[in-house]
């Protein structure tokens, strides 16, 4: 603490610039970690608070997936003694129309028992309707809204809201306003409650519920009544505990969280190289003081420990000023994370606020001071190591030792043998990770050897564009391979990971713009939802014909989608005519024969599975796929394998008769319209709604609609690489600000020299630019060659572990060239200011001599 005091503290005041660029990139680091997780984590938590406040005191849920269930079921469960209550539930989410209150999820409940599982506290004078459940029940346009709602639309009882339903446009009446607390916070206070039985005609549900939600007479064991209910309703049903369906949307977000975790780790790895490169920046200079304190008797040790103290100091403070800068991401990405996943996964959220999970704080935090230790171990040993003799030197460099050289090289070599022959253990997945972490750190061992040669041979060019600053530049770079390394290898790291992420994202795109042309070939797509990915609302199977009959139609394709759980995971189940299909399909499959997989499905003795469901359940062609359904467990095989990127949890296509014989569902989601030959895409949608537009509520898009809809969504998933882009730039900037700021130090004598014998201040700041530009140059080089290994890595870990896909390689020149002029310009306005500090400094002092 002493040494803190007299040493540090005072450097931190007369440096504090170069303090501050210490920390940055622990701030760097902390707050990309804190902001991507407290934004994903604010989503996930906002959604398990929905559930858990709209299950009230509920139990028990029981469900079938997306699919529903017949109305008979509820009977069947109030009739098991355990049950002391059983209520069914729809539950959806809807637009209003009313600008800016975005979407309202709505509760369909049956007040004649839901009051007993649920809360409702009205508001006094207007809970006449509400107190007597049998008058709310009579007027099927009755809504209960809740105060937050009420007051921030400015509405009141009797007032009307509109609706969009499957019979059109309606307005429904206010009759309830519930007061603010527990169930009315679901939802961001978003929240409307009417009677199930008005919510299966406003939904097209038919007779069908989604849920029942149920609670236990007193003293019954809970695990035993869900054994029972499980025995009692079969393998179609799930029976949990109502935390069970945040659980799920877990499992269908983890490839979004995933991607989360692997962005905020890399920033910490890149924030703990601009540390390390910072720290030997503050030995550098300050290696006449490290001198004077070992003359004077100072132990190696308390020079180590007064650097690892220091370390412990910024990486507090760094992580605090992180912290506060990743509470800020969060709250601007938090929203935006939301509305991705509900468009991507038609599970809307409402997530205005962020949880700040004290525990991720915590941690973050500890991360953050753990990072800066770990980073400064090596300057700090280097510091405890210095030679009082040389220290005291002005003008010494700190070089590379021909043996420390070797050792590297060799290290590096044995390494990289190591992870090559992990690729042989590929099929174990423990080692493929293994695999990637080495050859990642054999390029870190080889980056000062790999910077040396590379600065070499810029060495020539430097010299014929200015010939005596390109000279300086580069014996500035050849003389401190050490200093020079720490900014490359954060550079290399950074850009390698954006080169691997610009691959992949190139490759998906390639490949979905593909399936787009090829696959998804209908002309028209009659939706209930603007978003085809929400499944809310269903039309009934009498469109079908009455689409049909329309002048210009040719073919109309019936489609219903759910999830269903399958092996515990969710599960996308696609039920289409295969014999219209198949007339249609032009995509060949990725295994099984095209006539042979189709004629199985149309017969109802198969399924065709999607690439990505194959590789991440482990399923091959002919396995058997066990899918439960209301009426029992269905057995079928897998008779061809396809290319389909519908669902990224994977999906199961099977022919509509067989979904309509065991779900009893005749629902659609989707009507897909091939046009007769000659009709017009615009005057056949003009018919559709004139037809239909004020009887149901339906959307008509266009094939080339569609297409922009699903590249929209495309982009804004990997919209994350543009995160890696901007993180890129932060690191380059710090990285060669820093390196140019030791360089100075370390030149202060050359420069002096330069400048007392005529040298000019522009040649002083071309010397600097120059340097920068080659470290950029080197890292440049370097990461994008990294990035060529780390993209094969990533398309592995993309097919075998988060999406399921197999993308061709397809290296991301676009990316690489916009790199090259933007990492150079970088490079060089990073120039300016220290380039500036050499020029100003003063004379004396740089020539002084000891």
């Amino acid at each position: 603490m002493i040494l803190l005091k007299l040493i540090s503290w005072p450097y931190v005041r007369q440096h504090l610039p170069r303090w501050l660029l210490t920390i940055a990139g622990i701030v760097l680091g902390v707050a990309v970690f804190v902001g991507i997780h407290t934004a994903n984590q604010s989503v996930v938590y906002a959604f398990h608070q929905t559930v858990d406040r709209i299950a009230g005191s509920t139990q028990l849920q029981i469900s079938a997936g997306e699919t529903g269930f017949d109305e008979n079921v509820l009977e069947r469960v109030q009739a098991v003694p355990e049950v002391r209550v059983a209520v069914p539930v729809i539950e959806a989410v809807v637009s209003t129309g009313i600008q800016g209150q975005g979407n309202l999820l709505i509760l369909g409940v049956d007040m004649t028992g839901d009051r007993s599982l649920r809360d409702y506290d009205l508001e006094s004078g207007t809970d006449d309707d509400i107190d007597d459940p049998l008058v709310f029940l009579a007027q099927p346009d009755s809504l209960m809204v809740t105060e937050t709602y009420a007051r921030e639309n400015h509405l009141g009882s009797g007032a009307k809201v509109p609706m969009s339903t499957m019979d059109g446009r309606k307005l429904f009446t206010i009759r309830g306003i519930m007061k603010s607390g527990g169930l009315t916070s679901a939802f961001g206070g978003n929240l409307a409650v009417m009677d199930v039985y008005a919510a299966q005609k406003v939904f097209g549900r038919g007779r069908k519920f989604d849920r029942i939600d149920l609670a236990l007479k007193d003293g019954v064991n809970l695990e035993n009544a869900k054994t029972r209910l499980e025995a009692l309703l079969g393998t179609g049903f799930q029976v949990q505990v109502p935390s069970a369906r945040a659980q799920q949307f877990d499992s269908i977000s983890r490839v979004y969280t995933l991607t989360a975790n692997v962005t905020s780790v890399f920033a910490l790895f890149i924030g703990m190289f601009i540390i390390y490169n910072t720290f030997q920046i503050a030995v550098t200079q300050r290696r006449s003081e490290i001198g004077i304190l070992r003359a004077l008797g100072a132990a190696r040790r308390q020079i180590r420990t007064l650097f690892l103290g220091e370390s412990v100091v910024a990486g507090l403070f760094g992580s605090i000023l992180g912290l506060l800068a990743g509470i800020a991401i969060a709250r601007g990405m938090t929203s935006y994370i939301g509305s991705l996943l509900g468009e991507i996964y038609g599970i809307a959220q409402k997530a205005d606020e962020i949880s700040t999970n004290p525990w991720l704080m915590a941690f973050a935090v500890a991360l953050g001071v753990i990072t800066s230790v770990i980073a400064a171990i090596i300057p700090a040993r280097s510091a405890a190591r210095v030679d009082p003799v040389q220290a005291l030197q002005k003008g010494k460099y700190q070089q590379l030792s021909a043996g420390e050289n070797r050792a590297r090289r060799i290290a590096a070599l044995i390494v990289a043998i190591l992870a090559a022959a992990c690729l042989l253990f590929e099929r174990y997945r423990v080692f493929f990770y293994v695999g990637d972490a080495l050859a990642v750190l054999a390029a870190l061992l080889l980056t000062p050897t790999l910077a040396l040669l590379l600065a070499r041979a810029l060495r020539p060019l430097l010299r014929w564009i200015r010939p005596v600053e390109g000279t300086l530049a580069a014996d500035s770079l050849l003389q401190a391979p050490r200093r020079t390394s720490g900014a490359v290898a954060a550079l290399m790291l950074s850009l390698a990971l954006v080169v691997a992420l610009g691959g992949l994202t190139r490759a998906s795109y390639d490949s979905i713009f593909g399936w787009l042309t090829v696959a998804l070939n209908p002309d028209l797509f009659v939706s209930p939802s603007q978003s085809l990915t929400q499944r809310d609302f269903h039309f009934p199977e009498s469109m079908g014909p009455q689409l049909r009959a329309i002048p210009g139609v040719g073919e109309v394709q019936l489609v219903r989608d759910a999830r269903i759980e399958i092996q515990g995971k969710p599960t996308m189940f696609v039920a289409a005519d295969v014999a219209t299909l198949r007339r249609h399909a032009t995509l060949p499959p990725v295994a099984g024969n095209t006539d042979e997989m189709f004629r199985l499905a149309e017969q109802g003795k198969a399924v065709l599975a999607s690439e990505n469901f194959a590789m991440l359940r482990g399923f091959k062609l002919g396995d058997v796929v066990d899918i439960p359904s209301p009426n029992g467990m269905l057995h079928l095989p897998i008779a061809g394998i396809v290319t389909d990127y519908s669902d990224e949890q994977g999906s199961l296509l099977a022919d509509r008769a067989l979904y309509k014989r065991y779900w009893n569902d005749s629902t659609v989601n989707i009507f897909r319209i091939y046009l007769a030959p000659g009709a017009a895409e615009a005057d056949v949608k003009r018919r559709i709604l004139d037809a239909f537009g004020n009887q149901r509520r339906l959307f008509v898009l266009t094939n080339r609609e569609v297409r922009r809809y699903i590249l929209r969504l495309t982009d804004q998933w990997f919209g994350i690489t543009y995160v890696q882009i901007a993180v890129a730039v932060l690191v380059a900037v710090l990285g060669i600000v820093n390196t140019l700021t030791v360089s100075i130090t370390d030149r202060r004598r050359e420069l002096g020299v330069l400048q007392a014998v005529g040298g000019l201040r522009n040649q002083v700041r071309r010397t600097i630019w120059l340097e920068a530009l080659a470290v950029g140059t080197v890292g440049l080089i370097l990461g994008l060659a990294l990035g060529a290994l780390q993209l094969y890595y990533s398309l592995h870990i993309s097919a075998e572990d988060m999406a399921g896909l197999r993308l061709s390689y397809e290296y991301p020149y676009p990316i690489a060239l916009w790199l090259l002029p933007g990492i150079l310009l970088v490079a060089f306005l990073s120039a300016i200011a220290p380039a500036e500090t050499a020029v100003r400094g003063s004379l004396v002092e740089a020539l002084e001599y000891e």
